[in-house]
């Protein structure tokens, strides 16, 4: 049976990258994470058309072909969505009961946001840009029909990064993804980036919509009180994809296998504890070690003995950020970055002699294309600033 992706509810779609199934830097399309909020719109490309228009000196309009034809950039990226291992969370919280897979890793191509927004000329009271998508729907303590509309403060929508993107690891988007066109926001989760965009407004006074005001919002304490903040940048955190919780390993030595990623930042180490944190290692990086990208990582355990291990991962960011071991209730239900124990149990049945860095030929193959790869958005960037785009 060909792999796909688990389906965590059916209509509207969301679905999970099989993270087990993982074997290389790149996740493909077909394996790639669906978050959808409302069913996905039918655009037509050749009829849809982008209106960017609100505090500007001109309001313009685009069609996909005109889109096409300007300068592009690429950026290597992984995406989470804000509720990522909500499932894990207890007791339950409100939201869609994701595992650990509603996140994936891509090659996103697009239009510079800010070259259109220097195209319509912004005025001097610019302060956030707001992003509507063509799907709708309704919410339970929201009836009436909204479509789905977010905003970034002016210096994100404004960062080369921030691309208004038409491909996906090569490909058009499709529709799942987005397609014709969403908002990609590298480094921050998945609600960010918009998909089916259709309008963007220069506003001069913060955005006040629902999803982020009633959702995608945590809380923190300060020396002023409890205050309010949007969902935005992703956190520090990784993943133990393989031994999955459960499994039944030999005496010896075994292989832990793992994600991790730091959101803007690029992961700086990876720390393993057998002893449900009582004490780590230090596991080995394997591939790129970028901004935005998650990184893979091995760890040998050795000399494993008879009996029942709570295995743990920490990823720390070159800023110095480190994965948390306790959720933060008030990230309410998001942002779900604790480091989670993986049950396992060692029987003396059979013996393991795992190896550093003998992992199947096609994860090193894929992580050689990886590491030649990574340097693309340079290469973009600098034919970008020439003017002469790719």
């Amino acid at each position: 049976m060909p792999e796909q992706r688990k389906i965590v509810t059916a209509a509207p779609e969301n679905s999970e990258t099989p993270l087990d199934q993982v074997r290389g830097w790149v996740t493909p399309n077909s394996l790639f994470f669906v978050r959808n909020h409302f069913n996905p719109p039918a655009l037509d490309p050749a009829a849809w058309r982008l209106r960017i228009d609100g505090c500007v000196e001109r309001s313009i309009e685009w069609s996909f072909d005109d889109l096409l034809g300007l300068p592009e950039r690429t950026v290597f990226a992984t995406v989470e969505c804000a509720g990522n291992g909500r499932s894990f969370l207890g007791p339950r919280v409100p939201g869609v009961p994701w595992g650990a897979g509603a996140v994936g890793h891509a090659e996103w191509t697009g239009v510079p946001l800010r070259l259109l927004l220097e195209r319509c000329g912004l005025k001097a009271g610019a302060l956030e840009v707001l992003f509507e998508g063509a799907d709708q729907g309704t919410e339970p303590d929201h009836p009436e029909p909204m479509p789905f509309a977010r905003s970034l403060p002016l210096p994100k929508a404004l960062h080369p990064d921030t691309l208004l993107a038409t491909r996906m690891n090569g490909e058009l988007l499709n529709q799942a993804h987005g397609a014709p066109l969403r908002l990609f926001v590298p480094g921050w989760y998945g609600v960010a980036s918009v998909k089916w965009l259709k309008r963007i407004e220069v506003l001069d006074k913060p955005f006040r919509g629902y999803f982020q005001t009633k959702k995608y919002t945590t809380q923190r304490d300060t020396e002023h009180g409890r205050i309010t903040i949007i969902v935005g940048p992703m956190a520090v955190k990784s993943e133990i994809i393989r031994p999955k919780a459960g499994d039944l390993l030999g005496v010896g030595t075994n292989r832990v296998v793992g994600l991790a990623w730091a959101g803007e930042e690029a992961v700086a180490k990876v720390d393993v504890s057998t002893d449900g944190g009582r004490s780590w290692s230090k596991a080995e990086l394997m591939g790129p070690q970028a901004a935005y990208s998650w990184t893979l990582w091995e760890y040998l355990w050795e000399n494993a003995e008879p009996g029942t291990y709570s295995l743990l991962a920490r990823t720390t960011s070159t800023g110095g950020r480190m994965q948390p071991m306790e959720y933060d209730a008030l990230n309410l239900g998001y942002q779900i970055d604790f480091c989670r124990p993986i049950p396992v149990r060692v029987a003396a049945a059979t013996r393991t002699y795992a190896e550093i860095g003998n992992l199947d030929a096609l994860l090193f193959d894929i992580n050689a294309y990886a590491e030649e790869n990574v340097r693309m958005p340079l290469d973009v960037d600098a034919q970008y600033s020439a003017g002469g785009g790719i």
